[in-house]
């Protein structure tokens, strides 16, 4: 792995994936403060991470054809612009109905934007894609702690969260008119679509399902959880957050290391492990103490589910990574919409708590997934060539 270089391609796709990923988290944490301003069931607040996702899944299914129509740059810029729009509309809402619509449009932006962007890291560094997808989620890792901050700081001013929301608008460009020379091309078209993914890949798919609806359980309903289960603030549950998103920072910086010499699927399983330690302090926790140290160990566990999963999926069909980074988008995009969904209705029928169970069921069906995909590929392996 000493062969890697970020070049500036590179840092372009870190940075836009950061602002993706700083927007992709924010539904999820200002949740309790819309539930407050607009008086929303549990049910209703968790449409604006479901129109999210749904959104995402639209972008997944047409993210090839679009990349392969007006090229995958234009793709990536007009991505970014798609999902600003959605933001405006979002901090200009003031009924549901607005609300979730916008965040439907930021969906669909960030979709096309996570198509594009895991597509071209896959292709730029071929066989080092598990470092380069890796680091780039740690740098997205980064974003949600900077996320956390800001709502805290204008929680603190009594700037409201909408301004923490607009602020990083201007992010994406500033990237495209520093970066507006850089050539960001894509395979020719038959690399890109021809042919069908592998029948293993969508095991691999299924596991990362299971793992993006545990990871979103608690992106979603973290700070909710935290709030009703210790008794604290609105402003307290999403600060104490914090813990959760420090703690993926910790474990993709980790992983991204690792990942320079170990097999990521050793590595996903690891994760998976320290995932269901985090949840068993989280779940009975009754202090906020206690829920900061199972929140941070989730998210040092949970961290490296997305990047690992991903890679262990992109590389099972190395040669059509855009159509494979397309369909695992909309994979993960399924779950973001049906895991929070699924909480907040449980939820509204018994309680939060009750709801989360969802958790350990999902997280140890992707196990069980891994352990299955493991032996597969162990068969294929060893298989006789035609």
């Amino acid at each position: 792995m000493q062969g890697f270089r970020r070049d500036r391609l590179t840092w372009v796709a870190y940075v836009l994936l950061a602002w993706f990923a700083y927007l992709q988290a924010a539904p999820g944490l200002v949740i309790a403060h819309l539930r407050d301003e607009l008086h929303l069931s549990y049910s209703t607040g968790g449409l604006h991470v479901a129109a999210f996702a749904t959104g995402t899944i639209l972008a997944g299914v047409v993210g090839v054809r679009l990349e392969t129509a007006v090229g995958r740059g234009r793709l990536l810029w007009s991505a970014t612009l798609l999902m600003s729009v959605g933001v405006v509309g979002l901090t200009a809402g003031r009924v549901a109905t607005v609300t979730v619509g916008s965040v439907l449009v930021m969906g669909v932006g960030g979709g096309l934007l996570l198509v594009a962007i895991q597509a071209a890291l896959s292709d730029h560094h071929g066989e080092l894609r598990t470092v380069a997808l890796t680091e780039a989620n740690v740098a997205a890792s980064v974003a949600y702690v900077v996320l956390i901050g800001a709502l805290s700081l204008t929680a603190a001013l009594h700037a409201g969260w909408r301004l923490a929301l607009l602020v990083p608008l201007a992010v994406p460009a500033v990237a495209w008119w520093g970066n507006r020379e850089l050539a960001i091309v894509a395979p020719p078209p038959s690399r890109l679509a021809a042919g069908s993914l592998p029948r293993v890949f969508w095991l691999a798919a299924t596991m990362m399902f299971c793992t993006t609806a545990v990871e979103w359980c608690i992106a979603a309903w973290g700070a909710s959880f935290v709030e009703d289960a210790t008794d604290v603030s609105a402003d307290t549950s999403v600060a104490l957050m914090a813990g959760y998103f420090g703690g993926v920072v910790v474990g993709r910086t980790l992983g991204s290391g690792l990942a320079r010499r170990y097999d990521p699927a050793r590595l996903l399983a690891l994760a998976m492990g320290l995932t269901a330690l985090g949840f068993a302090v989280l779940w009975p926790a009754g202090s906020p103490v206690q829920a900061l140290l199972g929140l941070t160990l989730l998210g040092v566990g949970l961290g490296n589910l997305f990047p690992m999963g991903l890679s262990v999926t992109v590389a099972l069909a190395p040669d059509r990574s855009a159509l494979a980074s397309s369909r695992a988008v909309t994979t993960t995009a399924a779950a973001v919409l049906l895991a929070p969904l699924t909480v907040g209705t449980l939820a509204d029928a018994t309680s939060l708590e009750a709801a989360f169970g969802v958790v350990p069921v999902m997280l140890a069906l992707s196990a069980v997934l891994l352990a299955t995909l493991a032996r597969v590929q162990a068969r294929l392996s060893s298989a006789p060539a035609p």
